[in-house]
């Protein structure tokens, strides 16, 4: 799928809906978008879509979705039931190219959602997730060291 399909079905999908952080959905999702590499925009763009929207797996397959970007989608979906621990947990052990994608997208996702200056009480463990999602990403020789970023 192209990365302008991608923006334009988080749009429609998400409107005007808000966060917990009294944010729009879809500038949480821009800005996600544009936090991680080109081939994954795609996934970035749509991370939200079949938890908190009425689109269907079936209508982005339509519209050019790949096999690898809706496994990556429905990896970063959690289900109202799942514990937000095993959630992430899912994806930080995920095998496959859908695992190193769904890895990319969520660790910008909550890079996103530390940044704010107040995170409310009933929010997730962002911290504790990160934690997870480098040390799986760093394991699976996804990413350099976040050590090593300022140095060259």
């Amino acid at each position: 799928m192209e990365p302008a399909v991608a923006r334009n079905i988080a749009h429609y999908s998400h409107g005007y809906l808000r966060d917990r952080f009294g944010e729009l959905v879809v500038e949480h999702v821009a800005r996600v978008a544009a936090a991680v590499p080109q081939d994954a925009a795609v996934t970035a763009w749509l991370h939200d879509v079949l938890e908190g929207s009425d689109t269907s797996p079936n209508e982005l397959r339509h519209v050019g979705l790949t096999a690898v970007e809706l496994a990556a989608l429905e990896l970063l979906t959690r289900v109202p039931t799942e514990v937000y621990e095993l959630y992430v947990l899912r994806i930080a052990h995920a095998p496959g190219e859908e695992g190193r994608l769904a890895r990319c997208v969520k660790l910008a996702d909550l890079d996103d959602h530390l940044a704010h200056d107040r995170i409310p009480h009933s929010a997730p463990p962002y911290a504790w997730a990160r934690r997870h999602i480098v040390s799986a990403q760093f394991f699976r020789h996804e990413t350099v060291p976040e050590a090593e970023h300022g140095a060259a």
